[in-house]
């Protein structure tokens, strides 16, 4: 059985930022910029806050491409439809494939201070020194028209590739994990994670209170998938191309559940899936996730509980509970939310199953696409 504390989780994703930087390799250029001098805070000129880039000058989307604008930290850019945003409490962002935990993909975090006075050293203390500085042979890049370090192959948990540069008294610091001819296909798809943002990043102007915005509120829907919203409990999702759901359903506890299936729920010929939403009665995460245990355990004396912390629906921890005893086994994804609990229950999660590959595609659809309407 495993067990986990979200807040130690979202500790080592900080830490994970702010990486050890006493002497750096030389770095492979990525971009082959004219002039790979370095610029130091004191030698950057930013534009005067008339000569801001208006948001509606933020690069629109293209294929397979979301929008960011964050402009909470004055920022716009591009980045792959796959991935999905967190913004955390200090107002850094993560972008990720499924959870950020999810080392089979690139991660990119990107956090920003205002500088006040203070070295960039003093903000960011793994940043090289003046006299470091004098000694490495990096590159600069242009990033949103300012000219910006470019820090490669950074130890850590994960090598990076670090990109800071200064914008009106700000300092911008964006990480990509998991890049490097090491890390295969992953590194090869960081690279490219690394010039999408990069070429698209712009600095417009900062509007305090303005709402983080990131790519489309529904999936958008594709030549094999129909879109399904359930208004009432708030969320969207993409479904295979021959499902069918109904939401007018109701649980004892005067919760209500969506069946989503073929033909009828009663269809054991294909994979099926129902979506609960009740109160959570104050309960969190880990509190769900203990009385699950409990239950599975007082209803099967001795069985084996077979269950996984770090999945993410759309910025939302979620637990996963696998093969749970029902009249067939179940794959049971569950996750609480403005003091609502949400469980996804996927059937059948038994290989033996004729269903069962269809399960895994239905499953892998409807984690990568679900989304809250609010």
């Amino acid at each position: 059985m495993k067990y986990h504390l979200h807040m130690i989780v979202l500790m080592l994703l900080a830490l994970s930022v702010l990486v050890a930087c006493n002497t750096v390799a030389d770095p492979a250029d990525p971009t082959d910029p004219a002039d790979p001098s370095v610029i130091t805070p004191a030698e950057t000129d930013s534009a005067p806050e008339a000569e801001k880039v208006s948001v509606a000058n933020c690069p629109q989307p293209e294929a397979d491409t979301h929008q960011l604008m964050y402009a909470a930290q004055g920022i716009c850019f591009l980045y792959p439809d796959n991935y999905d945003v967190l913004q955390t409490q200090d107002g850094s962002l993560a972008l990720y494939v499924r959870s950020p935990l999810n080392t089979e993909a690139p991660m990119a975090i990107i956090r920003s201070e205002a500088l006040e006075g203070r070295s960039i050293q003093e903000v960011i203390p793994d940043y090289p020194s003046e006299a470091d500085l004098a000694t490495m042979s990096l590159i600069a890049i242009e990033l949103g028209e300012e000219t910006a370090t470019v820090l490669d192959h950074l130890p850590g948990q994960d090598r990076n590739r670090r990109v800071i540069t200064t914008h009106d008294d700000k300092v911008y610091d964006l990480m990509i994990a998991r890049i490097g001819d090491e890390y295969g296909a992953v590194g090869q798809e960081a690279e490219a994670l690394f010039d999408q943002i990069t070429s698209s990043f712009q600095f417009i102007g900062i509007e305090p209170e303005a709402p983080l915005m990131a790519g489309p509120e529904c999936p958008e829907v594709t030549a094999d998938t129909i879109l399904f919203t359930n208004a009432e409990d708030g969320f969207c999702m993409l479904l295979p191309v021959g499902y069918v759901a109904d939401d007018s359903l109701t649980t004892e506890g005067g919760g209500t559940e969506t069946s989503v299936y073929v033909g009828s729920p009663l269809d054991v010929a294909h994979a099926r899936l129902f979506i609960t939403v009740e109160d959570a009665g104050g309960r969190s995460l880990e509190e769900v996730t203990a009385d699950k245990v409990s239950e599975v355990e007082t209803a099967l004396p001795g069985s084996d509980v077979i269950w996984s912390f770090g999945y993410m629906l759309d910025g939302v921890w979620a637990n996963q509970f696998e093969q749970v005893p029902m009249q067939d086994l179940s794959r049971q994804v569950v996750l609480v939310r403005d003091g609502r609990l949400y469980t996804l229950t996927f059937i059948p999660d038994d290989p033996a199953a004729d269903a069962y590959v269809e399960i895994q595609a239905l499953y892998d659809l409807v984690l990568d696409s679900f989304s809250f309407l609010w």
